[in-house]
């Protein structure tokens, strides 16, 4: 659905494509049926996570996404990244530069998948990889429910000592707002994917209070569906120029800060 009717185009940060452990019924398993999907709901682009990368292999993972999606416009790749103390993937400086090079433009740590321990000693190098070149970090803690706990502590040190880098927070819910919104205050490099914004007006007073730049249109596919995101923005009171900024504009000025 264009502008003109109603919504801008809907560039969604939050897909991912490949095998899942508990597919949902009529969940996409290849690019064909994903993108099919996608034009089902009116999403014009995705950045997209290989669900090999996330749950099995990183290195190998990212480059099955890159031949999944070799020629498709309409999907952006987005790696998973993880600590390389262990040996497991390449040091933290290859990996970016391998993003890079390879026309990724942003990057997925999954702390919960790869149990990842969230000290900043672990971290540190990963993240400061990252922030040299601006690449966006989408934080995946695997969230489902409202109630699961968040890592703020490990959040709050990410934002403030790497002020370079963007983060964006997956399936971020009105649940958290008394921890949110002072740290909306105190980092602007922290932006909130919109999947999970289901409370009343929620996403209409976010905006109101820090601009639409912060929030970006995202809905957890293939795992979630995607109506609440897709009404929240469409039907939640905002203005035409703060849709456009949460549907692309937002994502689309992160991925085009990379330093490359």
């Amino acid at each position: 659905m264009a502008e003109g009717n109603g919504r801008p185009d809907l560039f969604d940060v939050n897909v991912l494509l490949g095998p899942l452990p508990h597919r949902p019924p009529g969940a996409p398993q290849d690019v064909a049926s994903l993108l099919a999907l996608l034009h089902a709901y009116d999403i014009r682009r995705a950045l997209v996570t290989h669900t090999v990368a996330k749950w099995h292999d990183p290195t190998g993972g990212n480059e099955r996404l890159l031949q999944a999606i070799a020629g498709e416009p309409r999907l952006d790749a987005c790696w998973v990244v993880m600590p390389a103390a262990t040996g497991e993937t390449p040091p933290e400086t290859a990996q970016v530069a391998r993003l890079l090079d390879a026309g990724a433009r942003a990057a997925r740590l999954c702390p919960k998948a790869h149990t990842l321990v969230l000290e900043p000693w672990v971290i540190e190098p990963l993240a400061a990889a990252l922030a040299a070149k601006r690449v966006p970090m989408l934080l995946d803690f695997d969230n489902a429910h409202y109630s699961e706990p968040r890592h703020w502590d490990f959040i709050a040190w990410l934002l403030e000592a790497f002020p370079d880098l963007p983060v964006v927070l997956l399936r971020q819910s009105h649940a958290d707002f008394r921890v949110l919104y002072p740290l909306l205050d105190r980092a602007p490099n922290l932006y909130v994917e919109t999947s999970y914004l289901g409370g009343h007006s929620a996403l209409l007073e976010l905006v109101g209070r820090w601009g639409a730049e912060r929030f970006i249109f995202g809905t957890g596919l293939p795992i979630f569906e995607p109506a609440l995101p897709i009404t929240t923005l469409s039907y939640g009171g905002l203005d035409p120029a703060a849709r456009a900024g949460i549907a692309g504009g937002s994502l689309q000025r992160l991925l085009d800060g990379c330093l490359v």
